[in-house]
């Protein structure tokens, strides 16, 4: 009860803060965070091992993956008081042809994305565009993650539970877009593939929806850089068709895990996974 009271406040009052205040927020806020979270401050520091250790890039701070996720929910607070006008015009767009003619296709399109940066606002954009998005998410049982699910709806993206496929599925085959978050397999379902030189699971929904449907897959990420909000789709990855499903769908998710590892090693900082990815 007092958490769903404590979100709801959240709901309420967090859009009256001045964005001049989001930094320092987010460090007094992301470090309280680190520090009262022992379980989740190892996970982070772990997996942040491994990417240094596979790219030979320095270790970076544990502490900056919670003040950005907290950056990030500060400004997803704000989505139900935004405009299409104003977010618009915080949201950069790169590679926005790649995606428009994949949907103009009219086979549907997955935006295959990762907790990376701003990606709830970002995700935004697409909606605000016009297109018909839906974004797939898991069931949620407290009041903080319905919160922000309403938050994602707030401007026009449906979201939708992996309980109801049928439903995505439906989706894709009327054109329309479908957004994956598929860097965290927290259900245990996935495929096994190489993530930074070491065999991780990832969730294969996504490509398994595109091999059935004949849906394009598209890599879509958002990054925070400086003081810019940048929305970047890539250009299809392309799937193997073989009709044997388990090696198209193996196949595929070696070719996802590819493009998912070049955008972590961009900015490890600002991936917000707070489990392990790895096992030890």
């Amino acid at each position: 009860m007092i958490a769903a009271a404590l979100s709801r406040a959240a709901e309420r009052a967090v859009p009256m803060v001045p964005g001049a205040l989001d930094a320092p927020l987010g460090e007094i806020v992301g470090t309280a965070a680190y520090l009262a979270a022992p379980r989740a401050r190892a996970a982070v520091v772990a997996n942040l091992a491994v990417i240094a250790g596979a790219t030979g890039g320095r270790r970076v701070d544990a502490r900056r993956v919670f003040v950005w996720q907290v950056r990030n929910y500060v400004e997803t607070f704000r989505l139900a008081r935004l405009d299409r006008d104003q977010l618009l015009s915080m949201v950069e767009i790169e590679g926005w042809t790649d995606l428009m003619a994949a949907i103009a296709r009219g086979n549907g399109v997955v935006l295959a994305s990762a907790h990376l940066g701003p990606v709830v606002l970002c995700g935004q954009i697409l909606a605000a565009r016009g297109l018909d998005v839906s974004v797939l998410v898991e069931p949620k049982s407290g009041e903080f993650g319905r919160v922000i699910d309403r938050l994602r709806s707030s401007l026009g993206l449906r979201t939708v539970e992996t309980t109801a496929p049928q439903r995505i599925v439906r989706a894709l085959r009327q054109g329309g877009v479908v957004g994956v978050l598929a860097d965290r397999a927290i259900t245990g379902v996935g495929e096994r593939v190489s993530l930074f030189g070491r065999e991780a699971l990832l969730p294969s929904a996504h490509i398994a929806l595109a091999l059935r449907t004949g849906a394009a897959v598209i890599p879509g990420f958002a990054l925070r850089e400086g003081d810019r909000l940048v929305a970047y789709a890539e250009p299809e990855l392309v799937l193997a068709r073989t009709g044997d499903h388990q090696a198209d769908l193996r196949e595929g998710m070696r070719r996802w895990a590819a493009a998912l590892e070049a955008w972590i090693a961009r900015a490890p900082e600002q991936w917000s996974v707070f489990e392990r990815v790895w096992s030890r």
